[in-house]
């Protein structure tokens, strides 16, 4: 077994993998879609069967693209990503139909608040403030208890913003501040109250906010919910 493998390495190492896994998962993600073109609709567990694979490669790309973030996370130059004007509303609007398969599949209602929001506009690297929105948005239907799952968009000072609530178990005051980091991820792992432990999703976040030019932070509302937010700058 190797040793002393450089950091930095790894993390380059890393996005080739996630690169490399993708173009197995972009010949299931097509077999599945002939697949669902070749039968009569007939069969209902046949049906389900393909609704399932279809919801374990949504659960998989984005596992790639966490990965992906890992790596570049690891880099001591991080790329430099162009940010263009991107409407608010399209983002959240893009993020919640991603996320719909995955929301049907643990029975979370995903519901997208009237926005007065038109034609306002954000500076961002678009693709990457979809996976952090993405992984904002799949951390509240994982944990919100197949409850109503709320996104909602409003306009603050200098600033867009795109809100996440769910009526899952809150996470605690004292990990908030450090949910999106490495180091925090592994404390709430470890402790009873960190709700937010599975998997890199906040993490990935965070990185990927940061790649965009947007932040994300971890909040609770008044009346005792989750909510999960992401943040930039208007044009």
């Amino acid at each position: 077994m190797a040793q002393g493998l450089d950091t930095r390495l790894l993390g380059q190492l890393l996005v080739l993998l996630a690169h490399d896994l993708r173009n197995p998962l972009s010949a299931l993600h097509s077999n599945i879609g002939f697949l669902e073109s070749s039968t009569d609709g007939s069969d209902a567990d046949l049906r389900e069967a393909l609704a399932d694979v279809t919801v374990s490669c949504g659960s998989l790309n984005q596992i790639i693209d966490n990965l992906e973030l890992f790596g570049l996370s690891t880099l001591e130059e991080q790329p430099r990503l162009e940010r263009l004007p991107v409407s608010l509303d399209d983002l959240a609007k893009e993020a919640v139909n991603r996320a719909s398969s995955s929301a049907t599949s643990y029975g979370a209602e995903l519901v997208l608040r009237p926005s007065e929001t038109a034609g306002v506009r954000v500076r961002v690297h678009r693709e990457m403030a979809t996976r952090a929105l993405g992984n904002l948005l799949f951390n509240a239907i994982q944990h919100g208890g197949g409850g109503r799952v709320s996104i909602s968009v409003r306009v603050e000072g200098a600033n867009g913003i795109v809100s996440i609530s769910d009526p899952g178990f809150p996470l605690a005051a004292k990990l908030r501040e450090n949910a999106f980091t490495a180091a925090g991820q592994l404390a709430c792992k470890a402790d009873p109250d960190g709700r937010y432990s599975r998997g890199l999703g906040l993490f990935a976040a965070g990185v990927a906010a940061a790649l965009a030019g947007a932040q994300v932070q971890c909040l609770q509302t008044s009346e005792g919910k989750n909510l999960l937010e992401i943040r930039a700058g208007l044009v």
